[in-house]
């Protein structure tokens, strides 16, 4: 038996920069219905009717919804709703989207009773639904315990309710535990699944099988889907390291771990092959792991004359440009050249080792200088942020406090925290008078509590010292909502500093694969990365991932443009902002300055001269990440900001705000929800995330991603 299965669209699933909409034909191959946005306030979505008619034409079972405003009428909002629909209900129910805070006149919902009476009145027996959030509902519907008539007065409508990274909904009252109708389960679905534009896309199963969603609203009986395809026997670690666990998810106990080009056997899978039962051929470890870093063995395509597989070691280049050659020395001719900080691989050198013979990351093949190359080995995994569940946040109140390895002044210091840092406490010795300590860069030790002051569970502010030049800024809000995000800023007069936009792994399209923040960190030799712009995934048939990315990864195209040393990655496409960085490290927004050299778009700008962006989406709350300046150019700012789990994340006018809280004079907005990462080099020289990681509703699983924007700060 099947789930059930649909997604909810509005216009954010159609890119106005394109004249296609969304395919509905081809939603209809992965969906069984789908619940179409109506309007909001005293507007309607601007791609309802085409959404409305596409949808009946292609067969899909609709329903619709209605964002409710707190700044208009109710009845004014449900009269313009039906209105909208022009006799045309659809075959699911009409739903009453219940979750915003705007806080406006006719906040509450002694208001969503006159919204929903009203809708009542002007649809008769068709049946109203209402799409709601767990928490959202338990603080402001009616009171389960001093107003239980209030509440029933809601049980009549069936119940939409929306809870991701769960196995099953949680479900206020008055509705039961499983009494609920529909199930908004994530909101990172594959948007070139479901035929639309958007990257990603709210999925959603009803509560039942095929016959009860048949018989509940007089519809046809949604097919069977195709089986999948037989599970593959063989295949091929594609991560650093992979954990190995007693089931499949990520709350599992792990039983050991996989690494790098590991061969295991598959022989079976979770309903949604998410998730392998695997046994490793070569000690016979056995257990689920996830299927993202598990790669089919076929027969191995030959890798394309271009790029050749990334074999030998791996070099850093020491100077600002070095000639790569047709042969080992200066006279022979120059094929191209690499530039300062990127990495290399060497596959041989000529008999004294002064000269090397280099192949580039996008398979230029030649010889260079061995003098202006060093050794560049690969660095251990990249560590999980903080745990949230530590100990209290401790302040700094000595000028200078040394860390030390032990609950001792004997004991050998190995590092130091300032005045006003404030840093995670992990345990205490028996007497209270050493605080053992962790800062977000790996730095872990104890410091005498003489010169700490405990702020607390959850600080409003923490900040650190971790990188030259760089500070890192954590903030938590516990109103309206709970808030947590991530500010680094970057002092640009501090001396060799470098940026770097992920280079294109190939001379031919499409020419980006996926790869980590961390991946994109360590494989570069950089101090600081953050994921870029949005993208979309190649159709595998055509663009085979093994032949088009050899080194791991999917093969993507951007939604914006992109550059990286000098070279254009992906065209410049209308209404997306872009940051140039040229060379001589100069910072513009949408105006390049100089020749082109690095440069990353964005999703929309937040800030313009010192002032929030006019009209700014505020429907969401996702994770989020931005980049801005100051005004006179001498500070960076990078935020991540966190959501769907610990944190509830922000819409784009809060992210504004916190870009300005910071200094930010311009600022743009790059690719959120599950890509946003942020990640430092870490005292071990290990890539180390600061945010806390949530993909496809898996918590703490790191997305590839496009690009990035990387940092490299000369120690």
């Amino acid at each position: 038996m099947h789930k059930i299965i649909g997604p909810d669209v509005s216009f954010y699933q159609d890119d106005p920069g394109t004249p296609n909409g969304i395919d509905f034909a081809r939603m209809d191959q992965a969906a069984d219905f789908v619940i179409v946005r109506a309007g909001q306030n005293q507007w309607i979505d601007t791609d309802f009717q085409d959404n409305w008619r596409g949808a009946k034409l292609a067969g899909l079972p609709r329903g619709s919804y209605w964002f409710y405003d707190s700044r208009a009428d109710p009845r004014r909002q449900a009269e313009l709703w039906v209105d909208t629909l022009n006799g045309d209900m659809g075959e699911l129910p009409l739903f009453a989207d219940l979750e915003e805070a705007y806080n406006g006149e006719f906040t509450g919902w002694r208001h969503w009773r006159d919204f929903l009476d009203r809708l009542r009145s002007l649809v008769g027996q068709k049946e109203i639904g209402i799409y709601t959030a767990y928490f959202y509902w338990l603080e402001n519907a009616p009171d389960a315990v001093t107003q239980p008539n209030e509440l029933e007065y809601f049980h009549r409508y069936p119940l939409w309710i929306a809870n991701y990274g769960a196995d099953q909904p949680l479900v206020p009252k008055p509705w039961g535990t499983n009494e609920w109708l529909f199930w908004q389960f994530t909101a990172m679905g594959d948007g070139l699944r479901y035929g639309v534009e958007s990257l990603e896309i709210d999925l959603n199963y009803f509560n039942g099988d095929a016959q009860a969603f048949a018989q509940r609203f007089h519809v046809p009986v949604p097919p069977e889907p195709p089986l999948p395809d037989p599970v593959s026997k063989k295949y091929v670690v594609n991560a650093r390291s992979l954990y190995v666990r007693e089931g499949p998810g990520t709350n599992y106990k792990a039983l050991g771990f996989l690494v790098h080009n590991d061969i295991v056997e598959a022989f079976d899978a979770n309903f949604d092959r998410t998730w392998l039962n695997i046994r490793r051929l070569s000690d016979g470890l056995a257990g689920w792991s996830s299927a993202t870093y598990l790669v089919q063995i076929t027969v191995p395509p030959p890798p394309p004359p271009d790029v050749p597989p990334q074999t030998g070691e791996r070099y850093r280049v020491t100077a600002s440009r070095l000639n790569v050659r047709e042969g080992p020395g200066t006279t022979f001719k120059s094929l191209g050249y690499v530039a300062l900080n990127e990495i290399v691989f060497v596959i041989g050198s000529n008999a004294d080792g002064s000269w090397k013979n280099i192949r580039r990351s996008d398979g230029l093949v030649g010889w260079s200088s061995g003098r202006y190359l060093t050794p560049a080995p690969l660095p251990p995994p990249s560590e999980p942020p903080p745990d949230e569940n530590l100990g209290d946040w401790y302040r700094v109140t000595a000028t200078r406090l040394n860390v030390r390895e032990k609950p001792e002044t004997t004991s050998r210091v190995i590092g130091y925290i300032s005045k006003d840092e404030v840093v995670q406490s992990l345990s205490a010795n028996a007497d209270g008078t050493w605080i053992q300590l962790r800062k977000v860069d790996g730095l872990t030790g104890w410091a005498s509590a003489q010169y700490l002051v405990n702020v607390g569970k959850n600080p409003a502010s923490a900040k650190q010292s971790i990188l030259r030049g760089v500070t890192y800024n954590r903030s938590e809000r516990i109103s309206p909502r709970r808030v947590v995000s991530h500010v680094l800023v970057l002092d640009l007069r501090t001396t060799g500093i470098r940026y770097l936009v992920t280079p294109p792994m190939r001379n031919t399209l499409p020419p980006l694969c996926t790869r980590t923040t961390s991946g994109f960190l360590a494989d570069q030799g950089l101090q600081i990365a953050i994921n870029g712009d949005g993208f979309y995934y190649l159709d595998p048939a055509r663009y085979n991932p093994q032949e088009y990315c050899p080194d791991g990864g999917d093969p993507v195209r951007l939604v914006g443009y992109a550059a990286s040393r000098g070279k254009e990655c992906s065209p410049k496409e209308p209404g997306h902002p872009i940051l140039y960085i040229n060379q001589n490290n100069q910072i513009s927004f949408n105006e390049q300055k100089g020749d082109l050299y690095n440069a990353i778009s964005g999703d929309r700008m937040l800030v313009v001269k010192g002032k929030r962006v006019a009209g700014l989406e505020a429907d969401r709350f996702d994770p989020r990440t931005a980049v801005g300046v100051n005004q006179n150019g001498r500070w960076l700012i990078m935020a991540v900001v966190d959501g769907r789990e610990f944190s509830e994340g922000m819409n784009f006018p809060e992210l504004a705000d916190l870009m300005l809280s910071h200094g930010a004079y311009t600022a743009m907005s790059l690719d959120g929800g599950g890509s946003s990462t942020m990640v430092i080099e870490g005292r071990d020289g290990g890539p180390r995330v600061l945010n806390t990681l949530i993909d496809e509703g898996v918590p703490g699983r790191e997305r590839a991603v496009a690009n990035h924007l990387g940092i490299f700060i000369k120690k």
